[in-house]
């Protein structure tokens, strides 16, 4: 998932001034994540990151207290996108193998940018991840089902569990993969968890 901070407000109606400040926290993100990628977050220094976005160490302190203020951006911003991706489910034309099979690899291509940095600041920081992880699954629970609409075959309560499950499937099959090295066949496994998903969106007659 891209680790760009999302901006919901038009760039057209924020001042110059909001425009450079958001400008200015992506470019310390941005570099912060390169020297992760290099030395670690654990290693990393604060000099470091103000050298590679060529900030002074006054402007880095007004838009973070330090380097673990950083990487909760980091993942503030990441579950934000996250949702973004469960979001853009309700919009696919109809729940066909190719329309979700489309979709899966959209989400696959939003976790193969992650760099190596971003893999780095995942693996150090796997306790606040899996801890904010069960905190977002409501939210993404609810950006994948939308309006209920297409879940009306189910009932509200079996609709959410399909929905829990089904993100259980894709973000665990991306976290093996992209963060873990799980060397699999991508094309394949976007095979499998279409047959999944496309299964478990189908009501079976009891």
């Amino acid at each position: 998932m891209s680790i760009t901070p999302r901006i919901v407000e038009p760039s057209h109606s924020l001042s110059l001034r909001e425009q450079q400040r958001r400008a200015t926290r992506t470019r310390i993100v941005e570099a912060a994540l390169l020297v992760f990628e290099k030395r670690g977050m654990g290693a990393a220094t604060i000099e470091e990151i103000l050298v590679a976005a060529g900030v002074s160490r006054a402007t880095f302190y007004a838009h973070f207290t330090g380097k673990p203020d950083v990487g909760r951006a980091i993942l503030a911003d990441m579950w934000d996108r996250a949702t973004d991706l469960y979001t853009a489910f309700t919009a696919l034309p109809d729940w066909s193998r190719a329309s979700i099979r489309r979709w899966l690899a959209h989400v696959g291509e939003a976790w193969r940018i992650h760099h190596d940095g971003m893999r780095t600041l995942l693996r150090e920081m796997l306790a606040e991840l899996s801890a904010d992880s069960r905190e977002h699954q409501a939210d993404f629970v609810a950006a994948l089902i939308g309006d209920g609409a297409r879940w009306s075959a189910f009932s509200a309560a079996e609709a959410q569990r399909r929905a829990q499950l089904l993100i259980f499937q894709v973000e665990r099959s991306m976290m093996a993969v992209h963060i873990e090295g799980w060397d699999t066949d991508f094309e394949a496994l976007l095979d499998t968890l279409t047959d999944i998903w496309a299964g478990t969106l189908t009501p079976t007659s009891r």
